[in-house]
């Protein structure tokens, strides 16, 4: 038994100095052979790849904090739901047109410049309604951002300093959690570890604290355009 210890040792100490402390002891825990940065772009172009996921959680827009949950395919169709202080409203887009429908507080926080007369009325013909509009409408680029998905992952391509940590689960799906300091406070990624390794949750704490989801991938987004009298062309009325 000693010699064996002895043996260890040595070959321990001589691996060592012939190379800096560094290969002769294999790295241990999810992505060996990866740094925090390289998983971090791994999992960032593995969504990249989803046909489709759903991304929800809260945001900081222009000093505003804003709760969002959006399900958005690579194909351009999406649906969800923005929410603030100042109203909320709903999206639905595909191939060809893109669909509005917002609550009255939000058409008011939007039209303080206007006479209350003429914001009144604005405000009982769209509040509650789908509003039409074709998705080419260069007025739109703001909400055709929010169903492009390489739009939603630019947050995520600086990964660099990414270090390391324990291991968790996200709902029910173990990860790997990866810390970066930045200027905005301390970024937290969590990485699926098994199958594809999609970035599941993104956090990040500071004056703007911030928590994103990623789920649904490649489900299908339910983006059917809505019928009815509830909706109003734009188009048509001018």
């Amino acid at each position: 038994m000693r010699t064996a210890h002895r043996l260890t040792v040595t070959t321990a100490l001589a691996c060592a100095a012939a190379l800096g402390l560094t290969g002769c002891f294999q790295p241990s825990g999810p992505f060996p052979d990866l740094s925090g940065s390289q998983v971090a772009d791994k999992s960032v172009n593995a969504l990249r790849g989803a046909s489709s996921l759903t991304v929800s959680g809260s945001v900081w827009d222009e000093g505003k904090p804003l709760q969002l949950n959006m399900a958005v395919s690579k194909a351009g169709d999406c649906k969800g739901s923005i929410s603030s202080k100042e109203g909320s409203f709903e999206l639905i887009r595909n191939e060809q047109f893109v669909f509005i429908k917002a609550d009255e507080p939000f058409y008011r926080s939007q039209m303080k410049d206007l006479p209350k007369e003429q914001a009144d009325e604005a405000v009982k013909q769209m509040a509650g309604h789908w509003l039409k509009s074709k998705a080419s409408d260069p007025d739109l680029k703001e909400v055709a951002d929010l169903c492009d998905l390489d739009q939603l992952l630019k947050e995520f391509e600086d990964s660099k300093g990414a270090q390391k940590g324990k291991t968790t689960t996200v709902g029910g799906q173990e990860a790997l959690t990866l810390t970066t300091k930045t200027t905005d406070g301390n970024e937290t990624l969590l990485v699926a570890t098994k199958g594809e390794p999609y970035l599941l949750k993104a956090t990040l704490d500071g004056k703007e604290p911030a928590e994103i989801s990623f789920s649904g991938f490649n489900q299908p987004v339910q983006a059917e355009a809505p019928t009815g009298k509830d909706v109003i062309d734009t188009e048509q009325a001018g």
